[in-house]
Protein backbone atom coordinates (compact mmCIF):
# COMPACT_ATOMS: atom_id res chain seq x y z
CA UNK A 1 0.00 0.00 0.00
CA UNK A 2 1.69 3.29 -0.83
CA UNK A 3 2.66 5.51 1.90
CA UNK A 4 0.31 8.22 0.98
CA UNK A 5 -2.93 5.66 1.25
CA UNK A 6 -3.93 5.58 4.74
CA UNK A 7 -7.46 4.33 4.11
CA UNK A 8 -8.01 2.44 1.00
CA UNK A 9 -11.53 2.26 0.08
CA UNK A 10 -12.48 -1.75 0.01
CA UNK A 11 -16.06 -1.23 -0.59
CA UNK A 12 -19.13 1.61 -0.59
CA UNK A 13 -18.86 3.10 2.68
CA UNK A 14 -16.22 0.73 4.27
CA UNK A 15 -12.39 1.79 4.58
CA UNK A 16 -9.53 -0.69 5.70
CA UNK A 17 -7.82 1.25 9.14
CA UNK A 18 -4.19 0.20 7.98
CA UNK A 19 -2.71 2.84 10.29
CA UNK A 20 -3.67 5.31 12.67
CA UNK A 21 -4.66 5.38 16.78
CA UNK A 22 -7.91 4.49 18.13
CA UNK A 23 -8.70 5.65 22.14
CA UNK A 24 -10.88 3.79 23.84
CA UNK A 25 -12.26 5.23 27.64
CA UNK A 26 -12.21 2.00 29.90
CA UNK A 27 -14.80 2.10 32.65
CA UNK A 28 -15.12 -0.14 35.56
CA UNK A 29 -18.09 -0.75 37.53
CA UNK A 30 -18.84 -3.39 40.42
CA UNK A 31 -22.34 -4.21 41.62
CA UNK A 32 -23.63 -1.22 39.36
CA UNK A 33 -21.63 1.34 41.10
CA UNK A 34 -18.80 2.84 38.93
CA UNK A 35 -14.71 2.65 40.02
CA UNK A 36 -12.04 3.83 37.96
CA UNK A 37 -13.00 6.42 35.35
CA UNK A 38 -9.29 7.54 34.87
CA UNK A 39 -8.37 4.30 32.73
CA UNK A 40 -7.51 4.79 28.67
CA UNK A 41 -6.44 2.32 26.35
CA UNK A 42 -4.17 3.96 23.29
CA UNK A 43 -4.29 1.50 20.28
CA UNK A 44 -1.90 2.46 17.15
CA UNK A 45 -1.63 0.52 13.92
CA UNK A 46 0.97 1.08 10.99
CA UNK A 47 0.12 -2.25 8.90
CA UNK A 48 2.03 -4.92 10.34
CA UNK A 49 2.64 -3.72 13.55
CA UNK A 50 0.77 -2.86 16.54
CA UNK A 51 1.25 -1.31 20.18
CA UNK A 52 -1.21 -1.09 22.41
CA UNK A 53 -0.93 1.46 25.88
CA UNK A 54 -3.28 1.02 28.67
CA UNK A 55 -2.59 3.86 31.04
CA UNK A 56 -4.22 4.50 35.11
CA UNK A 57 -3.21 6.73 37.56
CA UNK A 58 -1.04 3.82 38.54
CA UNK A 59 0.92 2.95 35.92
CA UNK A 60 1.21 1.65 32.27
CA UNK A 61 1.11 -1.67 30.43
CA UNK A 62 2.16 -1.42 26.75
CA UNK A 63 1.90 -4.14 23.97
CA UNK A 64 4.05 -3.79 21.03
CA UNK A 65 4.00 -6.54 18.65
CA UNK A 66 4.89 -6.69 14.69
CA UNK A 67 3.08 -9.51 12.90
CA UNK A 68 5.51 -9.96 10.30
CA UNK A 69 8.41 -10.11 12.17
CA UNK A 70 7.04 -12.68 15.01
CA UNK A 71 8.29 -10.72 17.67
CA UNK A 72 7.69 -8.09 20.43
CA UNK A 73 7.29 -7.21 24.03
CA UNK A 74 5.04 -6.35 27.11
CA UNK A 75 5.83 -3.48 28.73
CA UNK A 76 4.99 -2.73 32.14
CA UNK A 77 5.63 0.28 34.71
CA UNK A 78 3.96 0.71 37.80
CA UNK A 79 5.65 3.37 39.86
CA UNK A 80 9.78 2.66 40.28
CA UNK A 81 9.44 -1.10 38.55
CA UNK A 82 9.80 -1.64 34.86
CA UNK A 83 9.64 -4.83 33.74
CA UNK A 84 10.04 -6.21 29.46
CA UNK A 85 8.63 -9.33 29.03
CA UNK A 86 9.64 -10.40 25.04
CA UNK A 87 6.83 -12.19 23.27
CA UNK A 88 6.56 -14.68 20.16
CA UNK A 89 3.89 -14.56 17.62
CA UNK A 90 3.19 -18.09 19.67
CA UNK A 91 2.74 -16.46 22.48
CA UNK A 92 0.56 -13.76 21.39
CA UNK A 93 -1.32 -17.04 19.82
CA UNK A 94 -1.53 -18.51 22.61
CA UNK A 95 -3.17 -15.10 24.86
CA UNK A 96 -5.73 -14.87 22.18
CA UNK A 97 -6.90 -18.30 21.66
CA UNK A 98 -9.86 -17.58 23.98
CA UNK A 99 -10.85 -16.28 21.09
CA UNK A 100 -10.16 -19.02 18.43
CA UNK A 101 -13.63 -20.95 18.60
CA UNK A 102 -15.81 -17.41 19.11
CA UNK A 103 -19.29 -17.21 17.95
CA UNK A 104 -21.39 -14.43 17.22
CA UNK A 105 -24.69 -13.55 17.45
CA UNK A 106 -25.78 -10.28 15.48
CA UNK A 107 -28.44 -8.07 17.21
CA UNK A 108 -30.68 -5.84 16.01
CA UNK A 109 -29.63 -3.01 17.99
CA UNK A 110 -27.68 -0.43 16.85
CA UNK A 111 -25.94 2.74 18.20
CA UNK A 112 -23.90 5.28 16.66
CA UNK A 113 -20.08 5.60 18.26
CA UNK A 114 -17.68 8.73 16.51
CA UNK A 115 -20.30 9.12 13.56
CA UNK A 116 -19.73 5.42 12.45
CA UNK A 117 -22.92 2.98 12.36
CA UNK A 118 -22.40 0.03 14.77
CA UNK A 119 -24.45 -2.90 15.25
CA UNK A 120 -24.37 -5.11 18.34
CA UNK A 121 -22.84 -8.92 18.57
CA UNK A 122 -22.88 -11.14 21.49
CA UNK A 123 -19.58 -12.82 20.99
CA UNK A 124 -19.36 -16.42 23.00
CA UNK A 125 -16.13 -17.90 24.13
CA UNK A 126 -15.42 -21.71 24.27
CA UNK A 127 -15.77 -21.25 27.96
CA UNK A 128 -19.09 -19.48 27.98
CA UNK A 129 -17.88 -16.58 28.83
CA UNK A 130 -19.79 -13.46 26.67
CA UNK A 131 -18.77 -10.22 25.98
CA UNK A 132 -20.82 -7.58 24.32
CA UNK A 133 -19.62 -5.43 21.26
CA UNK A 134 -20.58 -3.29 19.16
CA UNK A 135 -18.53 -3.07 16.01
CA UNK A 136 -18.76 -0.72 12.70
CA UNK A 137 -18.89 -2.37 9.17
CA UNK A 138 -17.83 0.72 7.54
CA UNK A 139 -14.54 0.10 9.08
CA UNK A 140 -12.17 -2.89 8.62
CA UNK A 141 -8.63 -3.66 9.32
CA UNK A 142 -6.17 -6.22 7.75
CA UNK A 143 -4.02 -6.81 10.90
CA UNK A 144 -5.93 -9.66 12.39
CA UNK A 145 -3.63 -9.68 15.61
CA UNK A 146 -5.35 -6.94 16.91
CA UNK A 147 -6.96 -8.42 19.63
CA UNK A 148 -9.70 -5.73 19.87
CA UNK A 149 -11.29 -7.97 17.38
CA UNK A 150 -12.23 -11.36 19.20
CA UNK A 151 -11.20 -13.16 16.01
CA UNK A 152 -13.20 -12.65 13.05
CA UNK A 153 -15.59 -9.85 13.76
CA UNK A 154 -16.42 -8.59 10.20
CA UNK A 155 -15.35 -5.01 11.48
CA UNK A 156 -13.67 -2.78 13.93
CA UNK A 157 -15.00 -3.00 17.80
CA UNK A 158 -15.51 0.34 18.65
CA UNK A 159 -17.20 -0.76 22.05
CA UNK A 160 -17.05 -3.85 23.99
CA UNK A 161 -17.96 -4.93 27.37
CA UNK A 162 -16.87 -7.39 29.53
CA UNK A 163 -18.06 -9.71 33.10
CA UNK A 164 -16.63 -10.93 35.64
CA UNK A 165 -18.78 -11.71 38.50
CA UNK A 166 -19.91 -8.72 39.60
CA UNK A 167 -17.27 -6.16 37.70
CA UNK A 168 -17.98 -5.04 35.01
CA UNK A 169 -15.20 -3.12 32.40
CA UNK A 170 -16.50 -1.81 29.08
CA UNK A 171 -14.06 0.19 26.22
CA UNK A 172 -15.63 2.84 23.97
CA UNK A 173 -14.06 4.29 21.22
CA UNK A 174 -13.53 8.44 21.88
CA UNK A 175 -11.67 9.08 18.86
CA UNK A 176 -10.10 7.82 15.52
CA UNK A 177 -7.00 9.20 14.36
CA UNK A 178 -5.93 8.53 10.63
CA UNK A 179 -2.77 10.08 10.47
CA UNK A 180 0.49 8.50 9.82
CA UNK A 181 2.49 6.87 13.14
CA UNK A 182 5.91 7.30 13.14
CA UNK A 183 7.73 3.88 12.98
CA UNK A 184 9.91 4.87 15.91
CA UNK A 185 7.00 4.26 18.47
CA UNK A 186 7.04 0.70 17.54
CA UNK A 187 10.44 0.53 18.87
CA UNK A 188 11.19 -1.58 21.84
CA UNK A 189 13.25 0.08 24.89
CA UNK A 190 17.27 -1.27 24.96
CA UNK A 191 17.76 -0.51 28.83
CA UNK A 192 16.08 0.41 31.76
CA UNK A 193 13.78 -2.53 32.22
CA UNK A 194 14.06 -5.74 33.96
CA UNK A 195 13.58 -8.87 31.90
CA UNK A 196 11.13 -11.44 32.54
CA UNK A 197 10.73 -14.84 30.59
CA UNK A 198 6.91 -14.64 29.26
CA UNK A 199 6.59 -18.21 30.95
CA UNK A 200 7.80 -17.21 33.64
CA UNK A 201 5.05 -13.61 33.74
CA UNK A 202 2.26 -15.82 33.10
CA UNK A 203 3.08 -17.97 36.55
CA UNK A 204 2.83 -14.32 38.17
CA UNK A 205 -0.63 -13.42 37.15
Amino acid sequence: MPFGLLISVFGYGQKIFSEGTIVYQVSTSVHGQPLQSDVKSFQQIKGSHTKVDLVSSVGKTTTIFNSREGEGAILQAYGAQKIMIPVTKENIQSRNSKFDHVVFEYLAETKNILQYNCTKAIATLEDGTQLEVFFSKELLTDNTDIGFQFGKLPGLALEFTSKLGERTVTYTATSINFEPVPIQNFDLPTSGYRLLNYDESQKKR
